[in-house]
């Protein structure tokens, strides 16, 4: 693993495990984080743990990574035709497998999703990490699908934590099929990426995903495994026509 990608990872669990754990340690419920400013600011600085980590790394690793520069143009937005279609068909096909498969609890309001979604678009900001430079240097020695499947399992230990905080919408005796679902998402993500090479693409379709949750909420059962297996599928069947 490369240097800037070890580097990643300890500032982002460092930041993120401190903020989540005195959360989990205050036993406060995660309806009433929102509720309170102090819990509430260290969650939003749990969350953007991995975008502060990936700025951190970019100015270490200046000729790497191309310091402060490399960090903003990450955010540069590539005209990619096929990738605002890949978005929508993304989005549906990941929730229209959940569908299908009769894998949805219950469903919410669509004002949940607005509701939501300033949250979500702090967790898509970690795709600058995720994606950007943990993904890539795994990618030089492991391929696609193999270095894809490790960034889904470090994104899911940032999760974990999480799990803890009572009342968050993973139960902990289902991680392991959520850390699957995590790398189906993964997947996707990765497939988006190296479709467009702009990680804004992501940041929207990641947002996208979480800001759902809320609206149509899954079952934590067996089935997420299923659905990231079908999203694997729906990433392999793009993948080769739209990767230049």
């Amino acid at each position: 693993m490369k240097k800037s990608s070890k580097q990643f990872l300890i500032i982002s669990f460092i930041i993120s495990y401190i903020c989540f754990g005195i959360i989990v340690y205050s036993r406060i419920a995660f309806t009433q984080i929102f509720n309170s400013p102090l819990y509430l600011s260290l969650f939003v600085l749990g969350c953007l743990g991995p975008l502060i980590s990936s700025f951190i790394v970019h100015i270490l690793n200046r000729k790497e990574l191309g310091g402060m520069r490399g960090f903003i143009d990450k955010f540069r937005i590539v005209k990619a035709p096929k990738t605002f279609v890949l978005i929508p068909v993304f989005l549906i096909a990941h929730y229209g497998f959940a569908i299908l498969l009769k894998n949805v609890y219950r469903y919410g309001s669509i004002i949940d999703f607005f509701r939501y979604l300033p949250m979500a678009i702090i967790l898509g900001s970690q795709e600058i990490g995720w994606r950007g430079i943990i993904q890539p240097g795994n990618e030089q020695k492991n391929g696609f699908w193999k270095s894809s499947i490790i960034t889904g399992l470090f994104w899911s230990l940032w999760f974990l934590p999480l799990i803890y905080i009572p009342q968050f919408i993973i139960l902990p005796q289902f991680y392991a099929q959520f850390a699957a679902y995590l790398v189906g998402i993964s997947i996707l993500l990765t497939t988006l990426y190296k479709s467009s090479g702009s990680i804004v693409y992501c940041i929207i379709l990641s947002s996208f995903v979480f800001a759902l949750f809320p609206v149509i909420i899954l079952r934590q059962s067996f089935m997420l495994v299923l659905i990231a297996l079908l999203d694997s599928i729906v990433a392999n069947i793009f993948k080769d026509k739209t990767f230049n």
